[in-house]
């Protein structure tokens, strides 16, 4: 987690993607994955022990550090960092970040949020 808080504050979101072997995709104006990724038995631990770490980092438990955590820890199914934004009923602005693997998403809520590639045209 140090690692990836020092290159959240010091670089670029892709970089610090590249240095934790996560693939990101900012540009794509494809939707979110829809279907649920099924991530092998053995990657149990590493998810839940991330989720762990994550929940009690003194800089936040946030979407973004989630999902690099768990994208390093799982780097070799090559997953990808997507980010998007929405707008709720009362026109709240909201920004989320999600990983998915071989075209499948692990957070069933990504469908709500515009992918950050199609948010700008």
């Amino acid at each position: 987690m140090v690692v990836i808080e020092i290159s959240l504050c010091s670089t670029d979101l892709p970089s610090t993607c590249r240095r934790l072997g996560v693939g990101c995709d900012l540009d794509s104006p494809a939707p979110p994955a829809t279907r649920l990724a099924v991530l092998p038995r053995r990657t149990r631990r590493a998810v839940l022990g991330s989720l762990a770490v994550v929940s009690r980092w003194p800089a936040g438990d946030t979407c973004l550090r989630r999902c690099l955590l768990i994208g390093h820890r799982l780097r070799g199914l090559e997953p990808v960092l997507r980010i998007g934004v929405r707008r709720d009923a009362n026109g709240e602005f909201s920004a989320h970040s999600w990983l998915e693997f071989g075209g499948r998403t692990l957070d069933p809520t990504a469908s709500e949020f515009a992918a950050l590639g199609s948010a700008g045209g």
